[in-house]
C-alpha cells in the first residue's frame, strides 16, 4: 500500500500522474506534511482495489496533475502550505472566500450577480454561491466555501492514538461512524494490526445505520423541496426512529464513542442485537414504505427526473464517489474493496445510469434495502471473540485506510510518533462538491435546491 523510495515532490506528482492514467487508476487525495526529511506532498491515489502512498519532499515548485479531480486539493495545498504548484489557474479560489466580484466572469450589462449565501434559510452550514444570471438561467456558477475553519486536522496532533475517533467524529457529527471508523482503520494500518472479527461487525452494522439515516436525511430534504409536506414528515419520522434505535443499543443518536482503534470501546454488539431483534423488522418496513410512497409520487418524479444531469464522463474526469457517481454508471463503492465489508453484499451494486437527482435517489433507495441486508447478515453471523485488541504505544507509523461512508469514499492518512503528528482527511463531500457546478448547466433557480440536496454533501467535511 505505502510506496517508500524517497522521491522529489515532482518525481511523486509524475508517478502518481502515471498510476491514475494507467487502468482502474484513480487520484483519490493530495496534500501537505512536514516530518523528518522536511516538506512532504504526499498523493494518494487508487489502483487495482487498493490505495498506494506517493510522497515526495519538496524542493520547488510541483507540477499540476492537470486533472480536475486534483483541482480542489492542489488549491488547498497552496493556500494552506504555501507550497507552490506550477499552473494552478489564476483566479479566485473556491476554497478560501475572496470579494464576490472578483468571481465574476461573464461580462455583459445584462448580466446580473447574486449571492446565495453563506447565509441561507434552511442550509445551517456555511457556503456561498456567486450566480452570474440574466432572470433565471444559470450562466455561470462559482463555489465559494472556507467560511469557517475549525482546524480539526491540527486537533488531531499529540492525541494519544487511542482517544483520537473522538476528535474524528468531530469532523461530521451526521456521519461520526464513518469518520471513526476511517480514522481507527487508518489508526490499526499503521500499527500493523486488525481489529478483531466482532469489532468489524460492530462497525459494519453502525455505518451501515448511518447509512440509511443519511440517505433517509436526503430524500426527505427532496421532498420538502417539492412541498410534499407530508411525505417529507413521514421520512424525517423514518429517520428518528433510525436514531432511537441507535440511541437505545448503543447510547448515541449518531453511535458517537463506540468505535476506537483496535476495535471498538465496549461490546456494542450485544446492544446492536437486543434492540435490533425488537425493533429491526418493524423499522425497515416503515423506512421501505415511505421510500416507496415517495417513488409513487408522480409530482415528486417529475421534479427529480434529467434535473441535474452530470454524465459518466465528468463524474470520471472529477474523480466523483458515493451516490453522485454511482448515479451516474460510476461504480467505486469502497464497501467491496481492501476488506471492509463484514459480509458480501448481494446482488449487483446500486447503479443508475441517467445521471439526474432521480438516477442518485434511486441509487439512495437501492442502498437502504442494500444496508439493511447487511446488518442482517452482521446480526446473524453473531461473531465469538474479543471486541478490542491491544496495539502498540511506542514507535512510529504511518497508515491509509477508507471507508464508504453516506456520501462516498472517506479516506484517512494517519502519522505517529510521540503522539499523533498528522492526520489528513479526504472526504467524499470535498471530492464531489466541485461536480456541483457542472450539474447546474441548463437549470434555473427553483432547480438549485432540487440539485444540491440530491448530492446529499456536508459542508463540515470541507471547513474541516
Amino acid at each position: 500500500m505505502t510506496e517508500r523510495p524517497r522521491l522529489t515532490a515532482s518525481e511523486a506528482a509524475q508517478r502518481a500522474g502515471a498510476a491514475v492514467a494507467q487502468g482502474d487508476g484513480r487520484f483519490v487525495a493530495l496534500f501537505a506534511d512536514t516530518d523528518a526529511a522536511g516538506d512532504q506532498l504526499r498523493y494518494i491515489v487508487a489502483a487495482g482495489g487498493r490505495l498506494a502512498l506517493i510522497s515526495g519532499v519538496v524542493e520547488g515548485p510541483t507540477p499540476s496533475l492537470d486533472r480536475a479531480a486534483a483541482r480542489w486539493h492542489e488549491i488547498a495545498v497552496s493556500e494552506q502550505s504555501g507550497f507552490q504548484i506550477a499552473g494552478l489557474p489564476q483566479s479566485p479560489s473556491p476554497i478560501t472566500p475572496s470579494d464576490a466580484e472578483a468571481y465574476r466572469s461573464v461580462g455583459s450589462p445584462e448580466l446580473s450577480t447574486v449571492l446565495y449565501g453563506p447565509v441561507r434559510s434552511g442550509i445551517s452550514e456555511a457556503v456561498r454561491w456567486i450566480i452570474e444570471t440574466a432572470g433565471e438561467d444559470f450562466v455561470a456558477v462559482h463555489a465559494s466555501f472556507g467560511f469557517k475553519n475549525r482546524g480539526l486536522e491540527r486537533r488531531f496532533v499529540g492525541v494519544p492514538l487511542e482517544s483520537a475517533c473522538l476528535v474524528a467524529e468531530e469532523v461530521s457529527s451526521a456521519t461520526a461512524a464513518s469518520h471513526a471508523s476511517a480514522f481507527a482503520r487508518a489508526g490499526e494500518d499503521a500499527c500493523g494490526i486488525e481489529a478483531p472479527v466482532r469489532a468489524a461487525a460492530i462497525r459494519a452494522i453502525l455505518v451501515e445505520f448511518e447509512r440509511i439515516h443519511q440517505h433517509l436525511d436526503v430524500l426527505g430534504k427532496l421532498a420538502d423541496d417539492a412541498s410534499l409536506s407530508v411525505g417529507s414528515a413521514q421520512t424525517f419520522a423514518a429517520k428518528e426512529r433510525v436514531h432511537r434505535l441507535l440511541a437505545e443499543a448503543v447510547g448515541n443518536r449518531f453511535a458517537r464513542g463506540v468505535i476506537t482503534v483496535g476495535g471498538a470501546r465496549f461490546d456494542a454488539f450485544a446492544g446492536l442485537s437486543e434492540s435490533c431483534g425488537r425493533s429491526l423488522d418493524a423499522l425497515e418496513r416503515e423506512v421501505c414504505g415511505v421510500v416507496d410512497e415517495l417513488f409513487a409520487t408522480p409530482s415528486w418524479i417529475d421534479r427529480l427526473v434529467a434535473t441535474g444531469r452530470l454524465s459518466g464522463e465528468i463524474v470520471r474526469a472529477y474523480g466523483g464517489v458515493g451516490p453522485v457517481a454511482r448515479g451516474s454508471g460510476v461504480d467505486n463503492d469502497a464497501r467491496g474493496l481492501d476488506g471492509w465489508l463484514f459480509t458480501p453484499q448481494e446482488g449487483d451494486a446500486a447503479l443508475a445510469t441517467d445521471g439526474d437527482a432521480l438516477a442518485r435517489a434511486r441509487v439512495r433507495r437501492a442502498e437502504i434495502r442494500s444496508s439493511f441486508r447487511l446488518i442482517r447478515n452482521a446480526l446473524d453471523a453473531a461473531p465469538a471473540g474479543p471486541h478490542w485488541v491491544s496495539f502498540p504505544t511506542g514507535g512510529r507509523g504511518e497508515g491509509v485506510a477508507r471507508v464508504e461512508s453516506p456520501q462516498g469514499e472517506l479516506v484517512y492518512y494517519v502519522r505517529f510518533g510521540a503522539g499523533i503528528e498528522r492526520v489528513a482527511i479526504r472526504s467524499a463531500s470535498f471530492q464531489n462538491w466541485p461536480l456541483f457546478v457542472p450539474s447546474l448547466a441548463g437549470w434555473i433557480f427553483t432547480d438549485f435546491s432540487f440539485i444540491e440536496h440530491s448530492f446529499g454533501l456536508i459542508v463540515a467535511e470541507t471547513d474541516r
